[in-house]
Order: C-alpha cells, then structure tokens, then sequence
C-alpha cells in the first residue's frame, strides 16, 4: 500500500499585550518642602520611562531609590521598567516592596499579575487582578489581563467576557480584538475571529502576529487566497518571520504548489535552521513531489533536532517506503505509533507480514 499521508503545521500566535505597564504620573514639587531630589530624579525618570528610554530612566528611580527608600511610586516604576526587560524576578521584588509601603499600589498590583501570567502562573495573577478591578474598574488594561489568565487557564467563557470589557472601555484595543480572536477561534467560529483580526489590524496594522493569524483563521475557513495575502502582508511588515513563511508555505502545499510550499519552507529554515515544524513540512512537500530521499533528508534533520515528533517518523518512513526500504519504513512507523501515531498504527500491521 502506498502512503500518501503528509503532516502539516501551521501555527496560530497567541500574544499578551506588549508590556502593558504604565508609568505613575510626575509628583508635584513645591520647593518649600526641603529637599526634594528625590522627587526630580522620579519625575526624570517617568519622562525617559514614558519616551522609552529605559536605561535612563532605571538611573534615575535608582537615585530617586538611594535618597527615599520608601518611595513606592519610585519602586512600582522601577518594577515597570525590569518588566519591559523581562526581569520578571527582579520587577516582583520591587512591586512587592512598593505594597508593603502602599497595599492598595494598583500599579505594583497590575504589575505583580503581569509578572505572574508572563512566568504561566495564571492561577496567582487572577485574585491580584481582580483586586486591581475593585480598586479601579475602569482601567482597560486591568480586564486585558484578566483574558489573557482566563484564556491560559483555559475559561475561555471567562476570558470572552474580560477581553469583552476590556474593548467595551477601549473600543480602538487592538491586542484586545487580537486575543480575543483566539477564544473565537477555540469556540470553531472563524469568522468572528477573522473579524476580530481584522480589527485588531485596523487599530495597528503593525501587528505582524495578527496578520500571521488572520491568515490562519483563513485558511482554516477555506479562504486560501486570502490567508496568502495575510501570510505574506506579516512577512512584509517582518521579513525574519519564519511562522509565517511556514505557513504561508503550507497554504501553498493546499493549493498543490508544493514548489511554492518548498521554497517557502526553505526561508523559514534560513531564518531558523532549528525549527523543526518547516522541516516536518519541506518532507512533506519533498513527498508530493516525488522526492523522495530529500523527504529522508529533511525529516532525519527534524528528528535529530527533536526525537519525539511522531509526524516526522511517520513521513520519513511513508518515503523509506517509497525507496523500497521496507524495514526502515517499519521501524519508522513503530516509532511513530510509540509516539501516538494513529496512522502508523495501521500501517505496521503490514509490517508484520513484509517481515
């Protein structure tokens, strides 16, 4: 029997909110007060923190830090700024100190949940963040959140209702129709989330994630065309975007340009020459083609990358068997269906009787 099955991948990007931290407002200096450095050092610090200058303004909390120790606002932008760097370990040492000084912080709150669902410790962030909401129920970023821990704790219904609120309060949030698209997308309803992709482009169309994933939704509704001119739209917004070159590839290989689909599997691994999905994929295309020792080729590379893809076992042992290799075809699929590998478990009961 000849096997004709390919394994695909085409990935869909799930994106939290570009460091949705907010400076604390300047302080007021009366200059009656005695000396207050450490007040414009901070307010030096919040402007170089609002024109994304971060080494500085990390200078000047620092020195604002050295003079008053207690400054809590101090400390919550500070946490704001090792955040923005992903020093999530140092920004909950600072957010901390700010809540013993001010336990009502919002900002150290909001911060503290944040560093939470970056670190995938959702189950801790969702009391913070409901703290943060009784504290100020009108800070769309709070609700933002709240999806985001929802949606990687898997309430999806939850989820839906906080990204909801969050555009309800700001209906220009772009992240917000981005993220909630992948709850739409969960619930099998593609073209609510292609409508809320493309929303989210409409407000930044900057976003090369949600260019990749209105192209998935796209495809995944039939709309290869489309998905196309998505996937290549966040290629041009971002020419090192190798998910995308994947998938736009894999859109090719739908539409039987496996040509196509190999050139752009090729790119991607360029830009990655580890990512073992595009190379899952290039042996794919290889196969359809009829080639079938650069099909061995490319899923041997996946394999040595990650021995625990069933998919690249599989295909590489569909091409064995092309190449009369019978018993490497066999021991493929064995390994394959250890691997959970519905497919290669029916096609090693003919091992049985080629051995």
């Amino acid at each position: 029997m000849i096997k004709i099955y390919t394994s695909l991948f085409v990935l869909f990007i799930i994106v939290v909110s570009a460091k949705a931290q907010e400076t604390i407002d300047t302080v007021k200096i009366d200059g009656v007060s005695g000396s207050q450095d450490a007040e414009r050092f901070y307010n030096l610090g919040v402007e170089s923190f609002g024109s994304k200058k971060y080494k500085d303004a990390m200078e000047f909390f620092n020195k604002a830090l050295v003079i008053k120790p207690d400054f809590d606002k101090a400390l919550s932008n500070r946490g704001a700024i090792k955040f923005e760097n992903n020093d999530y370990t140092g920004a909950m040492l600072d957010f901390d100190k700010a809540l013993t000084l001010v336990p009502n912080n919002e900002n150290a709150l909001f911060g503290k949940a944040q560093c939470f669902i970056s670190i995938r410790k959702v189950e801790e962030s969702l009391p913070i963040l409901e703290s943060c909401i009784k504290i100020n129920n009108m800070r769309p970023g709070y609700y933002y959140y709240l999806g985001v821990a929802k949606y990687f704790g898997k309430d999806y219904d939850g989820a839906m209702q906080a990204y909801n609120k969050a555009i309800e309060l700001k209906p220009d949030y772009a992240y917000a129709y981005h993220d909630r698209a992948a709850v739409k997308i969960h619930n099998s309803d593609e073209k609510a989330a292609i409508e809320d992709y493309a929303q989210a482009i409409t407000f930044n169309s900057d976003l090369a994630f949600a260019h990749n994933n209105l192209g998935s939704a796209k495809r995944k509704s039939g709309d290869k065309r489309g998905a196309i001119e998505a996937y290549s739209q966040a290629i041009r917004i971002k020419p090192d975007y190798y998910i995308a070159f994947n998938n736009r590839g894999s859109v090719k290989f739908d539409m039987s340009d496996y040509e196509g689909a190999i050139l752009d599997f090729k790119e991607a691994l360029k830009i990655k020459n580890d990512y073992t999905y595009a190379l899952i994929n290039l042996a794919a295309a290889h196969f359809k083609l009829g080639n079938f020792n650069e099909c061995v080729d490319a899923a041997s590379q996946a394999i040595k990358i990650d021995k625990t893809i069933a998919n690249a076992y599989l295909n590489r042992g569909n091409a064995k068997e092309m190449l009369r290799d019978n018993y490497g075809s066999c021991d493929d699929w064995h390994k394959a269906a250890e691997l959970g590998s519905s497919l290669a478990k029916i096609y090693i009961t003919e091992c049985k009787t080629q051995k």
